[in-house]
């Protein structure tokens, strides 16, 4: 994504505007002490399982040992059979048919190389390769597909069910489920994927399952359709991994690009995503940082002016209904279309000076001073245990 294409909430005054607020246009990632705590037991070489035993850091370096015995080259599968299981709760999928499992360096690796292979079939067949996306959707959609000069279609959401008949043949469609665009459970997801394999089933439904295990209560996502040629994962949102690189492609059919991934992957990054799914089911961070979410995105509301602003389903944003008057900042983060034009925000930046103002050292002292000034009582790590 060029300077010319980035949305209006990077201009470094509506990110300054936004931080003050504790929060942002941009979603990022929220190290919880888990997150670290988790990373430090993997880092000392102690079992994923038994953290009883002594710290052996020499167990990690095993990892790495004797390349040549091939024996990392099947590292990434326990991680993969660790999600199916761990996400079971919530993603439903027939495992025997998305037998190719890839590692990737979090979704937007993923991400590319399956629009690329798909733009060279496309165009080898003749055909022109067009991506279509919701409008607001995650941006790196978008982002990629001008990269690899894929024609992009946005659709208005709140119109799904009639423009399955407009899509260009041999289309691909990309969707996130939960939803980037306001941050919640889209509940027709399973409806428009049922509609678009009946109608079209020469449109593939490419599905981003990057915020499962992001959302407190439950829901379902269903992938048993033969329009999914493939879904994508990333532990980057739900534990606090984005700069561990570390997420997955389950697919139908080998794709070549990603072959290589089997072998040239990170292997601290995998063990440390196991960990952390062995350790927190699919539901239990949101579920305990639920409480913060709330704090922070009412303390946020309160110092930009959205009354209405409320914690979403995924844990690190909040929303509220688009209204008059509001500020060039606010304003920028504005997404979707029509009746589902909301305001959306990431609220990771509250939420870290909430847990533990340590983890946000340049953020916190000025951001506590003002919650402290406009009465804004914080909720503290020590009192979300209680």
């Amino acid at each position: 994504m060029t300077n010319d294409q980035l949305p209006g909430y990077t201009d470094a005054d509506v990110k300054a505007a936004l931080l003050a607020a504790g929060a942002s246009g941009t979603v990022y990632s929220l190290v919880m002490p888990e997150s670290e705590a988790v990373l430090s037991t993997v880092m000392d070489g102690a079992s994923m399982i038994n953290d009883a035993l002594e710290p052996d850091r020499g167990r990690l370096f095993e990892l790495y040992h004797e390349p040549w015995s091939q024996k990392q080259d099947g590292m990434h599968e326990e991680y993969f059979r660790t999600w199916a299981e761990w996400a079971a709760p919530v993603v439903s999928f027939p495992a025997q048919e998305f037998v190719h499992r890839y590692p990737t360096a979090g979704a937007s690796e993923g991400i590319y190389k399956l629009m690329a292979e798909y733009a060279a079939v496309a165009r080898g067949n003749d055909i022109t390769p067009t991506i279509n996306i919701f409008d607001g959707e995650y941006e790196g959609f978008a982002a990629f597909a001008a990269a690899l000069d894929i024609r992009l279609v946005r659709h208005q959401r709140e119109h799904w069910g009639e423009i399955v008949p407009t899509l260009d043949a041999d289309a691909q469609f990309w969707i996130s489920q939960p939803s980037a665009i306001d941050g919640m459970v889209w509940n027709e997801f399973e409806a428009f994927a049922a509609i678009l394999s009946d109608q079209r089933p020469d449109v593939q439904l490419i599905p981003d399952l990057t915020y499962v295990g992001s959302v407190a209560r439950g829901y379902s996502i269903a992938l048993d359709l033969p329009n999914i040629p493939a879904f994508l994962i990333s532990q980057s949102k739900p534990l606090g991994g984005y700069y561990h690189r570390v997420g997955g492609v389950f697919a139908k059919r080998e794709y070549p690009s990603l072959f290589g991934n089997k072998w040239f992957k990170n292997l601290l990054s995998l063990r440390w995503a196991t960990t952390m799914m062995l350790r927190y089911d699919v539901h239990h961070l949101p579920n305990k940082y639920r409480p913060v979410q709330i704090q922070a995105a009412k303390n946020s509301g309160a110092l930009l002016g959205i009354e209405q602003l409320a914690a979403t389903d995924v844990m690190l944003m909040a929303k509220a209904p688009k209204t008059v008057g509001l500020s060039p900042s606010v304003q920028a983060v504005l997404r979707g279309t029509g009746t589902e034009e909301v305001i959306r925000l990431c609220v990771s930046p509250g939420m870290a000076c909430l847990i533990d103002p340590k983890m946000a050292p340049t953020t916190a002292p000025d951001l506590l001073q003002k919650w402290n000034d406009e009465g804004l009582t914080p909720l503290l790590a020590q009192e979300q245990s209680q």
